[in-house]
């Protein structure tokens, strides 16, 4: 009996190891979907959040409070604790946050976020190295991963193209969409969908989904394309 249940720990562990390895590589599904659409990735980021007991807060406070970079800052609700990495490899940035609730009924929460401008092979290289040594050091396989990428196409005569592609491209299923039919905003569309190409999932009214687009015109007129997985954590 002992060594079923050993078998079966380790057979959660691994499920966990590819879980994990899957949505890192959320990012390149999303990269190539941009560049086969014949566009230039222009900016991207991934965030990786987990909440953490305090002894682990303590423990990464203590690691980065040396760094000359380290802010610690304060509000009505919670500490930050905050640490740009100056050790930059290529255009990429990183960034630690801890969040200390003063509310002691709720845990604390460590933000990491890796984050360029630009995609190639190389960078592709640079992030996978990143987001895997900064994985193993401080996550489990609690962690939750945002990916989002920004790109843009220059005429807004190629947007039902565009959009098309990414639909074919990442094999989205259960659509929907939102439009601003008044023209209030600058926001086109906003959709929502599902691949199974992408590890990360979530429900919203009892619905999966993993890729969001919102699309919006620039104030040059070129029309930009957010993709995020498996939504868009930041304002847009």
């Amino acid at each position: 009996m002992k060594k079923v249940l050993a078998i079966f720990l380790i057979m959660i562990f691994i499920s966990h190891i590819v879980i994990a390895k899957s949505e890192q590589n959320d990012l390149i599904t999303i990269a190539d979907a941009i560049t086969d659409n014949g566009l230039e990735v222009d900016t991207w980021e991934v965030t990786l959040k987990e909440h953490i007991t305090n002894e682990k807060m303590q423990k990464i406070i203590q690691e980065i409070q040396h760094e000359q970079t380290f802010l610690k800052k304060e509000n009505e609700n919670s500490i930050i604790y905050s640490v740009l990495d100056t050790h930059k490899k290529g255009t990429i940035s990183v960034n630690y946050k801890v969040v200390h609730p003063k509310n002691n009924a709720y845990s604390s929460e460590l933000v990491v976020t890796i984050s360029g401008s630009n995609w190639d092979k190389k960078i592709e290289s640079a992030y996978l190295n990143n987001v895997s040594q900064i994985l193993n050091t401080y996550f489990t396989e609690n962690v939750k991963i945002f990916a989002c990428m920004s790109t843009q196409a220059s005429a807004i005569i190629e947007f039902d193209k565009k959009i098309d592609f990414f639909i074919k491209k990442l094999e989205l299923r259960q659509i929907t969409t939102q439009k601003d039919s008044l023209n209030s905003t600058k926001i086109n569309e906003i959709m929502y969908g599902y691949t199974p190409l992408i590890g990360s999932k979530i429900t919203i009214q009892d619905t999966l989904v993993n890729v969001q687009i919102v699309t919006k015109t620039l104030s040059t007129g070129d029309v930009q394309y957010l993709i995020g997985t498996p939504i868009l954590i930041n304002e847009y």
